[in-house]
């Protein structure tokens, strides 16, 4: 959801692509649907992108770009690139009402903590002889490692993935993570992308106090209420276990936490 707002789309795109130059513009970017069939022994199968959207100008298609999120490398990344920007290619020769070809560039962001060790093109993957190879077309997959990003190419995005790419980088570098003061536009949905991403149940969206005092919010503010919330599991799970051990009565537990039963 994150990667699908144009502010984030664009950003990342303009940062990866063209080193922070505003190529590709918000109002310029146009929702593509982000699955393709392919039918094999008479039977349809359906691949589906992460996110993909075309990068138009005026009424001309100018390029489709696409991107496809890993936390582990995949050994077979540049096949499924291959199939996907097939799929995309064979679309546009199915419509009849368009004239005009255009790109398809898919961008693959690895947020490993370990550089991507699998092949990343179809030279490396398949058994190919010397003799054949010319006649084989080499399909790279493009992985951007974003824990490996330097802190000058973090600090050229501008949309809420900045914090997302600083977060990484920082766990790589630093085994730990000190927040900036960059304000979140899209808190809900850094929140899910971080929990997605890590497997870190912290980061569960508790963002409605937030987002309703109408104030910009930083991820200080946030991890300061991942840390109130973790005191506050803590005492009640204390709480419980003097009560089960019989040193503190249901009342005495409810009068130290504030509520009543």
């Amino acid at each position: 959801t994150l990667e699908a707002y144009n502010d984030v789309f664009a950003d990342r795109v303009n940062v990866l692509l063209f080193n922070g130059q505003r190529t590709v513009k918000e109002k310029d970017l146009e929702d593509e649907t982000p699955r393709s069939c392919i039918k094999i022994d008479g039977k349809l199968h359906e691949q589906e992108r992460d996110v993909a959207k075309f990068w138009k100008n005026s009424n001309i298609r100018i390029a489709l770009y696409c991107l496809e999120n890993q936390t582990e490398p995949d050994v077979d990344m540049s096949l499924r690139i291959s199939s996907y920007d097939g799929a995309a290619y064979k679309e546009q020769l199915l419509d009849d009402s368009r004239k005009e070809r255009y790109p398809v560039v898919t961008l693959v962001l690895y947020f490993g903590s370990k550089h991507w060790n699998k092949p990343k093109t179809l030279y490396e993957r398949l058994i190919i002889s010397e003799e054949l190879k010319p006649f084989v077309s080499d399909h790279k997959a493009n992985i951007f490692e974003i824990s490996f990003l330097s802190n000058e190419q973090v600090n050229l995005f501008k949309s809420d993935f900045k914090i997302v790419a600083d977060y990484f980088v920082q766990l790589r570098t630093k085994k730990d993570y000190v927040p900036s003061k960059d304000t979140i536009k899209h808190v809900t949905e850094v929140l899910r992308l971080l929990r997605i991403l890590t497997g870190d149940e912290r980061f569960t969206p508790d963002v409605e106090l937030i987002e309703k005092k109408g104030k910009p919010v930083t991820m200080c503010e946030v991890l300061d209420r991942i840390e109130n919330r973790g005191i506050e599991k803590g005492k009640v799970l204390t709480l419980a276990e003097l009560v089960k051990k019989g040193l503190l009565t249901i009342q005495q537990a409810a009068e130290e936490m504030n509520v009543t039963v």
